[in-house]
């Protein structure tokens, strides 16, 4: 694989980066669907609040998530997509997200596992080859908020908070 790669959209540059910082931090949906299999879940989220630590966003289903993000200008009640790649996804008692697991493509070493969550959305979510969640069955998803992404009605990403060191 090149140390860096250009991915192109129409002739027009979209991003350049090495293929690890494409992957973690898209600059943009296009680069977001371009890169990974299976594909980043996006769901339409509505703002509720914007601060230093980032945006706080409703979820289909009802619940929210702090996403640590630059907020900019955000009003409450934009609307954005949130991106979550399958493997920063995993089952969890107390998660964000409550489903029905409704498709299992167990591939040996990784099971990729489609629920749906309402509001006619379905997450897939990358597990181990050896989950065994039964198929329509409830089941409850955690998403790491820090491996989340926000996208603007442009499609652009939001930029990451900058942690700064207080040593």
């Amino acid at each position: 694989m090149a140390d860096k790669i250009v991915v192109l959209n129409a002739g027009t540059i979209e991003q350049v980066g090495t293929p690890l910082d494409l992957y973690a931090r898209p600059a943009n949906l296009f680069v977001a669907g371009f890169i990974g299999s299976p594909k980043m879940n996006m769901l339409p989220v509505r703002v509720l609040s914007a601060n230093a630590d980032g945006v706080a966003v409703a979820l289909p289903g009802g619940s929210s998530v702090v996403v640590p993000v630059e907020a900019g200008a955000l009003a409450p009640n934009s609307e954005l997509l949130l991106g979550i790649r399958p493997e920063h996804i995993r089952i969890s008692d107390a998660g964000q997200f409550k489903g029905e697991a409704v498709l299992a493509e167990r591939l040996g070493g990784l099971t990729i596992l489609h629920a749906d969550i309402g509001e006619k959305t379905r997450l897939v979510v990358q597990t181990e080859g050896t989950d065994m969640t039964p198929l329509h069955s409830p089941i409850t998803l955690q998403a790491d908020p820090s491996r989340c992404h926000l996208f603007a009605a442009d499609g652009k990403a939001l930029a990451p908070l900058v942690k700064t060191s207080t040593v």
